[in-house]
């Protein structure tokens, strides 16, 4: 005996990937004015746009807020989706693939060959990073003010460092007796010197 299944109807079977996603951020306000583009309130300069991948429609779509913290931002478009990523200055202590040397290896790496994409450059508001290089801290000798009648000429000295502390050894000792008692050795010792 065969099992009928009662037959599907394929106009009835969706794709998924056709289906309008859902939006995890709001829309951003794209405007290309020129060779530059204002991303809601983000200033960029268009520094390559290789077989006009720029769409500002596809972009406000997948454009979100996290990536205004990034310096660059490189956009690849493959079967008509768009992927976005951010880079950093090479001054700002990062991962190095974050930084703006490693654009050409992530173009060559992970985008598809002969795709378009799209590279911005941050104008305006400028990113300030502070402590962008950490200095290392060689050993400072330390100076202390010495009153002097003269403020004007101000006179500093070093601090003394304290000797070292050597351990003095121990006074050499002296067998004296072995004895036993209920099958136990035991040995009496006398320090050379003591009476």
């Amino acid at each position: 005996m065969v099992d009928q299944k009662s037959p599907i109807d394929e106009s009835k079977k969706e794709n998924k990937f056709d289906e309008q996603q859902p939006l995890r951020h709001p829309l951003a306000a794209v405007k290309i004015v020129g060779k530059q583009i204002k991303i809601n309130k983000q200033l960029y300069q268009v520094l390559v746009d290789k077989q006009e991948a720029l769409d500002t429609e596809l972009l406000s779509k997948k454009y979100d807020p996290y990536l205004d913290q990034y310096d660059y931002i490189v956009g690849d478009v493959s079967s008509e989706h768009l992927r976005l990523k951010g880079f950093f200055k090479d001054k700002v202590q990062t991962a190095i693939d974050r930084k703006e040397q490693t654009i050409a290896d992530y173009l060559m790496e992970y985008c598809n060959p002969g795709g378009g994409y799209f590279i911005l450059q941050l104008v305006n508001p400028v990113h300030h990073y502070r402590n962008t290089k950490f200095k290392r801290r060689t050993s400072v000798t330390r100076y202390k003010k010495q009153t002097v009648p003269n403020k004007k000429t101000a006179i500093f000295k070093k601090y003394k460092k304290s000797a070292s502390r050597i351990k003095k050894p121990k006074p050499k000792t002296v067998t004296v007796k072995k004895a036993q008692a209920n099958n136990h050795t035991f040995v009496i010792k006398k320090r050379k010197g003591s009476n």
